[in-house]
């Protein structure tokens, strides 16, 4: 395998994209939505890489290297030795739901020496938990999913992805299927929230919409969790999101607010909160939140040991970087001392990312995580 990588700034340096020279099968393209549908951008591309396909979506933070950068677009140019890749692509407003939508993706790719799935969805107008279901239904239990949604800065008003084709779209999800024995692929995620206050039951819910808490209007009480903070909503919810536990199990996922209702005292969330879960409010500690991302990196080095991972795709949520602020490249060098500086490291910050919480389990959608594939070839 080999990798080159580069980043845009502005509109004016799309011509750096010749700086690289790899013949690549495959880019990674991550950034501005508006930057990425420039046609001096589109013509720069497909100039230099003619038979490459493309990967990526809009963000909320480019990842390239060890630094993270803000309205530009990070490229990442792979040549494989021997793997076999397939992209295909789905319109989410074809299909009746998103379950639907995720089966029909799915069957596009044939199941034989299918190794690993990445998927990355518009991240405003689906529901990712219900898209990763359809495709779970399709998929053999041996291939893991990870991935995540495309992201709008702190905007929540159009993400972007691109389609098999190579077009930028939105209410587009996409695919790459590794196929091969030559290629390894690790995976970890992990959050470092801490929880704080005390549980309460989710009384009403419908997918990813909160009404009801101990039976009271949840966003009067998320609002007197907030206190002043609460006129910012929903963009200061990035900094208080919930851990929703189903019964007795000991993996909380973490679901951020993405939107309020004032008329029904709802809460959007980006991702499914049930009837019956158990949640928590949860507050950030730099400390633990760069602390998540090094066990997520740990958690990827148990597939593929240090120091052997040659390329990494982070994906980290747009309200980590929030927190974070002028520490956000921590957590990307605490990433790269776990699995090695030899990888070559791109990524961006997402609104949801999609990951199994170990080895050999089903994926699900993630909030606030740094969600980390690694991969090697032979």
């Amino acid at each position: 395998m080999e990798i080159e990588k580069v980043i845009i700034s502005s509109k004016g340096e799309f011509s750096k994209i010749e700086e690289i020279r790899l013949a690549a099968d495959l880019l990674f393209i991550f950034g501005d939505g508006d930057l990425m549908c420039e046609k001096e951008f589109k013509l720069a591309i497909r100039n230099s890489f003619p038979d490459a396909k493309i990967f990526g979506c809009s963000s909320s933070g480019e990842i390239s290297g060890l630094e993270v950068f803000e309205n530009s677009i990070s490229v990442a140019a792979v040549k494989f030795s021997s793997t076999t890749i397939r992209i295909e692509s789905v319109d989410l407003a074809k299909y009746k739901n998103n379950i639907e939508c995720g089966e029909k993706l799915c069957e596009k790719f044939p199941q034989k020496d299918l190794k690993h799935l990445i998927v990355l969805s518009d991240g405003i107008n689906v529901n990712g938990c219900n898209l990763i279901e359809g495709i779970q239904n399709k998929l053999s239990k041996k291939v893991a999913v990870t991935g995540g949604l495309a992201g709008d800065g702190i905007r929540f008003s159009k993400t972007l992805v691109f389609d098999e084709k190579g077009e930028v779209k939105s209410n587009c999800v996409c695919a790459l299927g590794f196929y091969g024995d030559s290629i390894s692929v690790g995976y970890g995620t992990n959050g470092g929230w801490e929880n704080f206050g005390i549980e309460r039951l989710v009384t009403k819910s419908k997918n990813n919409i909160l009404y009801e808490l101990d039976h009271q209007p949840a966003l009067l009480l998320y609002k007197q969790f907030l206190g002043e903070r609460a006129k910012d909503l929903p963009v200061s919810g990035m900094s208080f999101p919930l851990s929703c536990r189903v019964g007795d199990s000991q993996n909380a996922v973490v679901r951020t607010v993405h939107g309020i209702n004032e008329k029904d005292q709802s809460l959007i969330f980006g991702g499914n909160i049930p009837d019956g879960v158990y949640v928590k409010l949860m507050k950030a500690n730099v400390d633990r939140l760069i602390a998540g991302a090094e066990l997520s990196a740990k958690a990827s080095t148990d597939m593929i040991p240090k120091g052997e991972s040659e390329f990494a795709i982070l994906i980290s949520c747009v309200g980590r970087k929030l927190v974070l602020k002028q520490l956000v490249e921590e957590e990307v060098e605490v990433v790269a001392d776990v699995i090695g500086k030899q990888a070559i490291l791109t990524g961006f910050y997402s609104y949801g990312e999609i990951s199994p919480f170990k080895e050999d389990s089903p994926s699900f959608l993630h909030n606030q995580t740094m969600t980390i594939t690694t991969f090697s070839e032979k």
